[in-house]
């Protein structure tokens, strides 16, 4: 043998069939469906080879390959693959070509790359959203923009070591996965697999990724011993001998980088020509990868050793005037010890990036940066950052993760600390900006790491870093992890006296996003109040927003004194204040803490004010909100074709915001008027698609909206027992909600376990169903109690709750949730049991009445039934022959919409 030669690029060893399949699906995507591939396996196992291969392959049919790499030694700006493939397709444009690229999604993918923030963009600059809203729409713009240009001609997106992405860059890649499927383009995404625990971002991604039908996973193995044969006759250009063969792949376990290296280093020292018995050449080739490397970079010169040891500082790509500054070489010094380096194939251009260099393989830089002492790093990385600012001091915000990474590495000293926790937070800041919340937490906890070593005493300054790690945690989901930072900020804040950053993390641990409920936690409430006694007269806006929490979140408690107090108190000095937004906050809190049936009247103005003052702040978000509770308030008072409007005005409103909060309320809200007027296919279909947003949106209230409308829904098909198990299970998680107790003993009833029913209104109506509150939720729950006492015959119950129910006889029953039409009809049901039954007659009249007239037509069907099963219980004269005429029109109801269960009472 001659030794070693390169081999041709055509040749790829022993991996035709996961390059068939890359190349099938290069087919699908270039004729418009659109496919991802994730290559995965240990390093050096030719992931990258096999997705230079197709991307060959992909250019020569004319697709434009763009490449996006992770940085896999921290300090990259968030979306950094994301950014270096959008950036390709918008290089050597003029701001006009830019704008036009870019269209409607400009202010959007501006968050992504601040260079396209200086391009003037059509049309108003939309307000701030909601946290997963604002991402959504970011996600929607970047990905809607890259299915334009793939449109004119087809796009080859190869995403290099995703084990390194930060987080944010990996949702992306989800969201883009799940709108591709009708696009040509082609997704290559290369990852180490080994190693990944179970809290690593990838690990979640893959198995969301996995139930993408575009997708398909390549686990790439080490070579067989055939294939290592034919590898190291395109390397040497020689035949090996068969126990060559053996042992290499015994050593190296067919892994073609440890192969490559291993032969690379044996042909250098003329041992392949001479194979000696597999006990001595085991002793002879190193154990570890590493040390091939470690002889391999042994042959280079001192300097140009030197200089890679300076670069794995930098990272696994450098820049090369970064590392000329540290090195202290000039530039043609620098250049030929590089090249040297290149020659043996060390480092390689980076595709894309003038200036630029990267290791070959990620190993190569973690011997060289492992093999330098702490003490060593530490001064290096220090270097590197002062370095990075001087360079770079013009336009420095573009380098604060970097700067961030080199001097939170530079060691202890007090003054390296206090500027490694400025760019943290700074870093943390601009990410927060960019909507990857993910990496803005991880660089607000770098901040607070660093704090410990900075001068002074930095109490107050961890009290404003943990309340910003908070306030991202919970936009980027992590609730209880922001529960906590607040919980933590409140602590340092009741220590040093600080009222108003005691009432900031009050109000954002009663819930940055929702209005959650005081039951859910123990520890909100005093909070809450410790905050509001604190801050006194301070902070105005943060007094509004206190009173608003504390009224929001006594909405389940049964009395209604101290949530009305609080609430009016909100909207008066909001009113005094003067900014609309505030005064939004006060009346959203207010209208949460009055929701009921007894403040119909009042939610009625609310909902009137919050529209006009949505309107005066030119908010969608809020004028959306102001049209939900406005559409509440119509259909309680039964004018179904007014609230019909108000529902069309918030899918228009959620359809130009394209943010899944409201999407999601807005097909929720589709599902409650199907299942009001008997359209139960489109309600199933409405339900489940809601549900997605809702997840997508990641919000509980999605899954409390789906058990309950799926609730309605299984019981007018008879299938109520499919929901048994998610209704026991919504009483554990969501304790302060008596309605699903309700639903359960509904539950019960129908399958016949009246004794666990009986226990449930027992439970309930103790007090005279006092105990519930008089909230959204009221007179769901006592429509639902109300058939359920019916079917018991239970007097008791029905005594108790008639008298609470009759004042809201000409109301209809309704939650954003699920209407059951009119009240009368439960008032009926309980004045049966009674046996009040003339005033029993006139509710079921006046049901079928209100049900007919507003549509409810399934509502009009199952009071017909009631009044028969009256009629026939009374037995006077005509009665049976009235009743057999209304089972007769409700069953003709039943068999037109699929009434499954009441067609059977019925019969």
């Amino acid at each position: 043998m001659e030794g070693w030669v390169e081999p041709p690029s055509s040749v790829l060893v022993g991996r035709e069939p996961e390059m068939g399949a890359l190349l099938a699906g290069l087919e699908d995507a270039l004729s418009g469906r659109g496919r991802l591939f994730l290559l995965s396996g240990e390093p050096g196992i030719g992931k990258t080879r096999l997705a230079d291969e197709v991307a060959g392959r992909a250019r020569e049919r004319g697709a434009r390959v763009l490449w996006g790499r992770c940085w896999e030694e921290g300090g990259a700006p968030p979306y950094w693959p994301w950014v270096q493939v959008l950036r390709s397709l918008l290089r050597r444009r003029g701001p006009e070509d830019v704008a036009a690229a870019l269209g409607p999604d400009v202010v959007d993918v501006a968050q992504l790359l601040p260079e396209v923030g200086r391009v003037e963009a059509e049309g108003p600059v939309p307000p701030p959203s909601d946290p997963e809203g604002a991402r959504f729409r970011l996600f929607d713009a970047a990905t809607s923009f890259l299915i334009r240009q793939a449109e004119e001609r087809a796009l080859v997106l190869v995403l290099e070591d995703l084990h390194a992405a930060d987080a944010p860059s990996l949702l992306l890649l989800r969201f883009t996965a799940g709108e591709i499927g009708e696009a040509p383009i082609l997704l290559v995404g290369t990852l180490r697999d080994v190693e990944l625990g179970h809290e690593h971002p990838l690990t979640e991604a893959l198995a969301e990724l996995a139930r993408q039908p575009i997708s398909r996973r390549l686990e790439l193995r080490g070579l067989a011993e055939p294939d290592v044969a034919r590898f190291i006759e395109a390397t040497t250009g020689t035949p090996p001998p068969p126990s060559v063969v053996s042992m290499v792949h015994a050593q190296t376990e067919g892994n073609p980088l440890f192969v490559g290296e291993v032969v690379r280093l044996l042909a250098s020292e003329g041992r392949l020509e001479h194979p000696v018995d597999a006990a001595a050449w085991s002793l002879s080739v190193p154990r570890g990868v590493r040390d091939v490397i470690g002889r391999r970079l042994s042959r280079l010169s001192k300097e140009s050793g030197r200089a890679l040891s300076l670069a794995s500082v930098l990272g696994r790509e450098f820049e090369l005037e970064t590392l000329e500054r540290l090195s202290g070489l000039s530039t043609e010094e620098l250049g030929e010890v590089l090249d040297e380096a290149a020659a043996a194939r060390l480092v390689a251009e980076t595709p894309g990036a003038p200036g630029r260099l990267r290791f070959t393989h990620v190993l190569i830089r973690d011997t060289l940066y492992d093999e330098l002492t702490p003490v060593h790093r530490a001064r290096l990385h220090r270097r590197a950052g002062e370095i990075i600012e001087d360079l770079h001091r013009s336009h420095i915000d573009a380098r604060l993760p970097e700067l961030a990474h080199h001097f939170g590495r530079a060691g202890p000293a007090t003054e390296v600390a206090g500027r490694a926790v400025d760019y943290a937070r700074r870093a943390a800041e601009a990410a927060l900006r960019s909507l990857a919340y993910e990496e803005a937490v991880r660089l607000f906890r770098m901040a607070l790491e660093g704090l410990e070593a900075s001068e002074g005493d930095p109490a107050a300054a961890r009290c404003e870093l943990l309340l910003a790690l908070a306030d991202a945690q919970a936009r980027a989901g992590d609730l209880p992890g922001a529960k906590e930072s607040y919980l933590r900020a409140a602590d340092v804040a009741r220590r040093l006296g600080l009222r108003e950053h005691l009432a900031r993390a009050a109000v954002g641990y009663g819930g940055r996003f929702v209005w959650p409920r005081a039951g859910s936690d123990a520890r909100m409430l005093p909070l809450l109040y410790e905050a509001l006694d604190a801050l006194g007269d301070g902070d105005l806006d943060l007094r509004v927003r206190l009173l608003a929490r504390l009224a929001g979140a006594l909405r389940d408690d049964p009395s209604t004194e101290e949530r009305d107090r609080l609430s009016r108190e909100a909207v008066a000095l909001a009113r005094r204040l003067g900014d609309p937004r505030t005064l939004a906050y006060a009346l959203s809190g207010r209208y949460a803490a009055m929701l009921g049936p007894d403040r119909q009247a009042a939610g009625g103005e609310i909902a009137a004010d919050l529209l006009e003052v949505a309107e005066r702040a030119g908010d969608p978000e809020i004028l959306f909100e102001g049209h939900l509770h406005r559409m509440i308030f119509l259909v309680r008072e039964g004018r179904l074709s007014e609230a019909h409007r108000e529902a069309q005005a918030m899918a228009a409103i959620a359809t130009s915001l394209r943010q899944p909060a409201q999407l999601w309320l807005s097909r929720a809200i589709d599902a409650m008027f199907a299942l009001l007027e008997g359209r139960f296919a489109e309600a199933e279909e409405a339900i489940e698609a809601a549900v997605l947003l809702g997840r997508r949106a990641q919000n509980w209230d999605a899954e409390v909206f789906s058990r309950i409308q799926l609730y309605g829904l299984r019981r007018e098909q008879g299938r109520l027992h499919d929901v048994e198990r998610t209704i026991e299970a919504a009483i554990e998680e969501y304790p302060t909600r008596p309605l699903f107790r309700c639903l359960l003993a509904g539950v019960r009833v129908e399958r016949g376990d009246s004794e666990a029913a009986r226990v449930i209104v027992d439970e309930l109506g103790a007090g005279g169903f006092r105990s519930l509150p008089v909230n959204n939720d009221w007179l769901l729950s006592t429509d639902v109690l109300a058939q359920v006492i019916a079917q018991l015959r239970h007097r008791p119950g029905a005594e108790g709750l008639y008298g609470l129910l009759l004042p809201y006889a000409d109301l209809v029953v309704d939650t954003a949730e699920m209407s059951t039409g009119s009240v009368s009809r439960p008032l009926g049901l309980l004045a049966a049991t009674l046996g009040r039954w003339d005033e029993a007659e006139g509710h079921f009249r006046r049901a079928v009445e209100v049900n007919e007239r507003i549509g409810a037509r399934p509502w009009a069907a199952h009071a017909r039934h009631d009044h028969a099963r009256m009629l026939l219980a009374r037995d006077g004269p005509g009665d049976r022959e009235r009743a057999l005429e209304l089972l007769a029109t409700c069953l003709r109801t039943c068999r037109e919409l699929g009434m499954v269960a009441l067609e059977g009472r019925c019969a």
